[in-house]
């Protein structure tokens, strides 16, 4: 029965694919069913093409400094580029300050070698994300980022808006400045390590629907590890992160939209592991190690109605929870051990005897 219904249907299959492969009187390309457009293939008879095929330049292009090919930057490739194309980065140093503006995956060489360097001018940033539009995606993967000390510009990663991921890469800031800024859009830091900053990550997200999310990151040795600035209105999601060896606070969060804190290891901080201050509102501090900071644990000096539960908070010098009189959080079924300020009387904290 099965050989005779496949005997009937094998034409009709053949005669579908045939007449599937032909469009407009042009071969047309497939991948798991999907139309492939490439650009040129919708092109009218007069020469003119539709919207969707409005892509210039090559999908893919290979940028080695060291190399016989024609491309030595990454800012030559980015301007040549079609929009949505891959830019390959071969390893070595490249003194430059980039800019994006269109969709674009720009993938660090993961061969042998000391790998993908971008070292930015004096002054400039080491890249900064600002398209004309909202929808815009950009990905950058597996690349070392690297300002000047001391630079004023307004930070080594600088996002305006957009849709950005950076992943598996390492940003090393100017000292003075945020290492990573983001002031709008839509925004995955995800695997970097994140140093050398005023803040490792600074967001000030001013629109309602933007969204950062800091996943599995490193964050250290920057002034204040995450700072979620007082005019952010911006939901962040901060989870799986190791910030530590900060000079002051590990995360600060005094933006009005929701902070969620969520399975981090934030220890060894020179300030407080955790500031929710000022106009933090709906902020969640769940599963996570707060351990060894020279300030308290988790810091509540302003009004917040979040939560605060299931974290292990041990070994601060402060104390474990500090929330101001008056101010009622959720305060739950946390592991709380040997943190200095909890056995100390509000006089002797005063005068800073503990």
């Amino acid at each position: 029965m099965n050989r005779i219904m496949n005997s009937h249907f094998t034409p009709i299959a053949a005669g579908f694919v045939a007449a599937s492969m032909m469009v407009s009187g042009a071969a047309a390309q497939s991948l798991g069913g999907f139309p492939i457009h490439e650009p040129g293939a919708n092109a009218s008879s007069n020469g003119s093409s539709s919207a969707s095929s409005n892509k210039k330049g090559p999908m893919q292009i290979i940028v080695d400094a060291n190399g016989p090919g024609p491309y030595k930057t990454i800012s030559h490739a980015i301007k040549d580029v079609a929009e949505g194309g891959v830019i390959y980065v071969m390893h070595g140093r490249y003194d430059e300050s980039i800019t994006l503006e269109k969709s674009i995956f720009i993938q660090g060489d993961r061969g042998p070698g000391s790998g993908v360097e971008i070292s930015a001018p004096m002054n400039a940033p080491c890249l900064k994300f600002a398209p004309k539009e909202g929808t815009t995606h950009a990905v950058v993967a597996n690349v070392q980022f690297k300002a000047k000390i001391n630079s004023s510009a307004n930070a080594c990663i600088d996002v305006d808006q957009g849709v950005f991921t950076l992943k598996e890469s390492d940003v090393l800031g100017s000292g003075i400045r945020p290492a990573v800024r983001i002031s709008g859009g839509t925004v995955m830091l995800e695997k970097n390590r994140i140093s050398a900053g005023s803040e490792g990550v600074f967001i000030a997200q001013q629109h309602s629907l933007s969204q950062s999310f800091i996943i599995d990151n490193k964050i250290l040795q920057n002034k204040v590890g995450v700072d979620i600035a007082s005019g952010s209105r911006a939901d962040v999601v901060i989870a799986g992160n190791e910030i530590f060896d900060n000079l002051d606070s590990g995360v600060k969060s005094s933006g009005y939209g929701a902070a969620k804190l969520i399975g981090n290891k934030i220890r060894n901080n020179k300030g407080s592991g955790v500031i929710l201050d000022k106009y933090a509102k709906l902020s969640l501090v769940r599963y996570n190690e707060i351990a060894q900071n020279s300030g308290d644990g988790v810091a509540v000096p302003f009004g917040v109605n979040g939560v605060i539960e299931d974290n292990d908070i041990v070994g601060n010098h402060g104390l474990s929870i500090f929330v101001r009189e008056g101010l009622e959080p959720k305060v739950t079924n946390n592991f709380i051990e040997n943190n200095g300020g909890d056995n100390c009387s509000k006089r002797d904290r005063r005068k800073g005897r503990c």
